[in-house]
């Protein structure tokens, strides 16, 4: 390779390059498809090294399968979803997911797709003024403000009849 390119870092399994050039200063973006979540550096920078080359400055990500079933998430942005959604999620599921924000800071959970069977299998959120929301069935609810720095998910199916679920954005 001439020594002020990196090369191609590489494509992700179940994921998303943005950046096609590799020179010293480029930068390479990566994100996961649905389902999936990001480990390691999602923004690479190609660096130059000693001597007359140059490297990316992170090993190139990897994107788990999001099987997880709940977890406490962080940051500015991002998704929760069913387990296994776009497909259905298993009967007698039990996921509690908890979204932390700065302190001082509110919640907004926007749904983007909500499909669950009416009435048996419920997604409870918790951290809102007053007592908790409960959501069932196939209509997408309106978006949700915490009315404090956390919000709390807690989904339950029952035992049969499975259905696509629900996949949210969530912003601090």
């Amino acid at each position: 390779l001439p020594s002020h390119t990196c090369g191609n870092p590489g494509r992700l399994r179940n994921g998303i390059q943005q950046g096609t050039t590799f020179s010293i200063g480029d930068r390479v973006r990566y994100s996961c498809n649905p389902g999936f979540f990001l480990e390691g550096h999602a923004l690479l920078t190609c660096q130059a090294s000693s001597g007359s080359g140059a490297s990316w400055d992170f090993p190139l990500p990897v994107c788990r399968a999001d099987d997880a079933c709940g977890g406490t998430l962080r940051g500015q942005s991002g998704i929760i979803s069913s387990p296994h959604f776009p497909l259905e999620y298993g009967n007698n599921a039990d996921c509690t997911w908890t979204i932390l924000a700065e302190p001082g800071d509110t919640i907004a959970l926007v749904f983007m797709d909500f499909q669950l069977e009416d009435g048996y299998d419920v997604l409870e959120v918790a951290g809102t003024e007053g007592s908790s929301l409960w959501f069932t069935g196939m209509n997408l609810p309106a978006p949700v403000i915490s009315s404090k720095n956390w919000l709390r998910l807690h989904f339950t199916s029952d035992g049969n009849h499975r259905q696509k679920g629900f996949s949210a954005q969530y912003q601090g």
